[in-house]
């Protein structure tokens, strides 16, 4: 039997997931974090491993997961822990997206969990999110409160959260003016509907997600990490506290 120790996620990465330890805190207790038989179904160890071990190793070393949704809040969210002073390297918290995880994501929770990393939700304010959070609440444990590990945005997805906060100027000048006259037309006075347009126009004018991520980004250094609205300031508040155990 053969035991190596190592930080290197590439190392990580060609372990089997049943022979992985981890070591961790716990209270100023130290600890270890592994997979037990009968926990996982073959298909959630498929999902951990296509998701986790075979392409982000280094992820294992993390304190804390950080589960979202989709690919703009994978973009923006170490960005924005950037602009209120936290990098990923200090606070020790990777960002996965979960949106293509079988089971909402839960086997991530699940798994997590069992090797002591600590974990937070961040879904969408809308039916599709609350249905990832109410998964969450299953994977509590006595004394936690849903709001320890979950937390739904106020409004639809992280564009409209900033929208709704003072950038709908930025976004809806990123728009071609025919381009804002068409989609007025077509939402025929649904406010909903024609903001939801505006939004996508804007990521699509700026290149993609990963574009308009960065181009947000720009806007909110400028204005200053006040800026950012309040649900997101108070979860990358609550995933700090948890990396730092």
């Amino acid at each position: 039997q053969s035991l190596v120790t190592s930080h290197s996620g590439d190392l990580v990465s060609r372990v089997p997931v049943m022979a992985l330890r981890r070591l961790y805190k716990h209270n100023g207790e130290t600890r270890v974090g592994r997979i037990e038989n009968g926990i996982f179904t073959g298909r959630e160890l498929q999902a951990i491993d296509y998701s986790i071990r075979l392409a982000k190793g280094h992820y294992l070393f993390s304190r804390c997961w950080l589960l979202v949704e989709g690919e703009s809040d994978y973009h923006l969210m170490p960005l924005l822990f950037e602009v209120m002073g936290y990098s990923q390297d200090q606070v020790s918290f990777s960002v996965l997206e979960i949106s293509q995880v079988i089971d909402k994501g839960e086997p991530l929770i699940k798994f997590a969990k069992a090797l002591g990393v600590q974990w937070f939700l961040m879904a969408d304010g809308d039916q599709a999110g609350n249905d990832y959070v109410n998964r969450a609440n299953n994977h509590l444990v006595p004394g936690e409160n849903l709001a320890d590990r979950a937390q739904a945005l106020t409004h639809a997805d992280i564009e409209h959260e900033f929208w709704n906060n003072g950038y709908s100027d930025f976004m809806l000048n990123m728009v071609l003016p025919q381009t804002r006259n068409q989609i007025e037309a077509q939402a025929a006075g649904n406010d909903a509907k024609k903001t939801k347009g505006l939004i996508n126009a804007a990521i699509k004018q700026a290149g993609g997600k990963p574009a308009f991520a960065n181009a947000l980004m720009q806007e909110v250094r400028q204005r200053g990490a006040a800026s950012i609205p309040q649900t997101i300031r108070d979860l990358i508040a609550r995933v700090v506290q948890l990396a730092g155990g």
